[in-house]
């Protein structure tokens, strides 16, 4: 395993750069002053790169959870985001796990044959401005907030101070190799039809909150005893 160097980061632009990472104190930069909305944890932190091809990579890693990406720092405080991700089988970020699928990365709240994901998932949208008799105004809809790149250097981390993170989580539970999309008990419940009174009846004993993840793992566990 290679540990402590990445030797093989891909760009967007398409070429391959050997670059060596290491532990960086972020309390002195302008954009960590304070936690980034748009980001899954509170601070960028060490965290590996599983390839598909064996090998094992170290970085210093966050999620951007409204352009869906995985971003890396560099020495220096530049920001990069890890490109051709379908190479990557997974990726450790405070002993949480994240697999790659087709145009986001998807946390792995449980693996078996009931395996459940949470889809890390924001937006951003316009901060309400006062209108007359104490209301506010909002535009409807998301907005979009473009940070410029130079090949994949991300150089607009702080959102402007008219916009807001919101989130849009999106939970998925994959059984027999179909992947289901769930916002809500009822509808875990209906991805097993023949399980469906055990289920239920779990959850209403156990006090499971499926929007937690600590919840969604117990769930999780119930379900892949039954199989």
């Amino acid at each position: 395993m290679e540990k402590n160097n990445l030797q093989k980061v891909l760009f967007k632009s398409g070429f391959i750069v050997a670059m060596c990472f290491i532990l960086i104190d972020l309390s002195g930069q302008s954009d960590q002053a304070k936690p980034l909305p748009q980001f899954l944890f509170p601070e960028f932190s060490k965290g590996f790169i599983k390839m598909k091809d064996g090998r094992t990579l170290s970085a210093i890693l966050d999620y951007n959870m409204v352009d869906e990406e995985m971003v890396f720092q560099q020495q220096g405080g530049v920001y990069m985001v890890l490109d051709k991700p379908e190479e990557i089988d997974t990726v450790y970020i405070k002993n949480r796990k994240f697999v790659y699928v087709p145009k986001a990365f998807y946390e792995v709240v449980v693996k078996g044959p009931v395996t459940i994901f949470i889809q890390q998932k924001s937006r951003y949208t316009p901060v309400g401005s006062a209108t007359a008799y104490g209301m506010t105004s909002k535009t409807l809809g998301p907005t979009a907030v473009w940070s410029a790149q130079g090949g994949n250097q991300v150089r607009q981390i702080t959102p402007p101070d008219n916009i807001m993170v919101s989130p849009a989580i999106v939970y998925w539970v994959k059984v027999n190799g179909n992947m289901n999309r769930f916002t809500n008990k009822n509808q875990f419940i209906k991805v097993f039809p023949e399980s469906a009174d055990k289920i239920k009846e779990f959850i209403k004993t156990s006090g499971i909150d499926i929007k937690t993840r600590e919840g969604l793992m117990n769930l999780g566990n119930f379900c892949n005893s039954l199989k």
